[in-house]
This record gives C-alpha cells, sequence and structure tokens, in this order.
C-alpha cells in the first residue's frame, strides 16, 4: 500500500491570512441559541421570530454568563396582546425588543440584572418575580423601573 502525501504550499503572507481568519472564525460573537417559540405572543404562533437579533445576542450572553435557564413570560407581543396585558403603546415587545424573564428570588434577579447591564442593556424594569429587558434605541437609555408601573425598583443597577 502506497500512501501518497499532498503538500499545499501557502507563502507567508498566505499563513498570515489563515491566522486572521482563524481568529475570526475563533472570536466571532456565537449567535443566539435560544428556541423562538418561547418568545411567541399568545394570540400568534410563530411570532418569536419576530425577536430583533441583536437583542436574542444580548440575552444570550445573559444566559451564559449567569449559567441559568432563562425562562421567559413575556417576548414578542402582537399590539392586540399588548393591550390585553397593559402594555404601553409602544412597547418594545411589540418591536421585538423586550422580553420579561422569570426570577424566583432577590439573589437570582440580582444576577440577572448584573449580567444584563454588562451584556449592554440600558433599560430594566424590575418586578417581584421578573425582569424586564429591553433594547429599544428609540426610548430614555440607562434607565430601571419598578413594578407596578411607576414605582422605584428595588435597587437601581445605573446608579
Amino acid at each position: 500500500m502506497v500512501i501518497k502525501r499532498k503538500w499545499i504550499y501557502i507563502g507567508g503572507g498566505g499563513v498570515l491570512l489563515v491566522v486572521i481568519i482563524g481568529t475570526f472564525l475563533l472570536v466571532r460573537p456565537k449567535p443566539h441559541r435560544f428556541d423562538l417559540s418561547d418568545f411567541d405572543s399568545p394570540d400568534s404562533s410563530g411570532s418569536g421570530k419576530k425577536m430583533d437579533s441583536d437583542f436574542l445576542n444580548m440575552l444570550w450572553k445573559v444566559q451564559q454568563a449567569t449559567q441559568l435557564p432563562l425562562k421567559i413570560n413575556s417576548g414578542f407581543r402582537t399590539g392586540r396582546h399588548n393591550r390585553k396585558v397593559g402594555g404601553v403603546a409602544n412597547s418594545a415587545h411589540t418591536k421585538g425588543m423586550a422580553a420579561d424573564i422569570a426570577v424566583t428570588d432577590d439573589t437570582m434577579r440580582r444576577r440577572v440584572v448584573q449580567e444584563a447591564k454588562k451584556a449592554g442593556f440600558k433599560r430594566i424594569g424590575l418586578g417581584r418575580t421578573f425582569v424586564h429587558l429591553d433594547s429599544d434605541p428609540d426610548k430614555r437609555q440607562y434607565v430601571a423601573w419598578g413594578y407596578p408601573s411607576g414605582t422605584k425598583p428595588p435597587f437601581n443597577p445605573f446608579a
């Protein structure tokens, strides 16, 4: 049995190109790995596909950093569902730029909020059993609020 070896010569510039491409492939941001149906509006099957990809990538960073399975209470909302739940008229949920994440206690809430801030979220709502995260650039930034709406948050991650 004869094994033939084939060699490919790559000049000095080619080696540099291979290193650059390899580094890009290793360092580039990994896309989110969420089941988009978890973000569906209850009245519109498949609507989770309307979620903003930048928002999902930021949320993925939160999940990776916390190592917690993030349970989505509310993701994308149709206008009809948003009105039904009392959401504001220009809700980031209707743009696919918001989600309410279930939290079980204050420790989990603080951890999610801390990692959300690191991931780049600049709008954070703090409820007793959930954290609202949104990335709507058309709204006021570096703001935290409590629920019910208009109440002071238990802590302000931007203070």
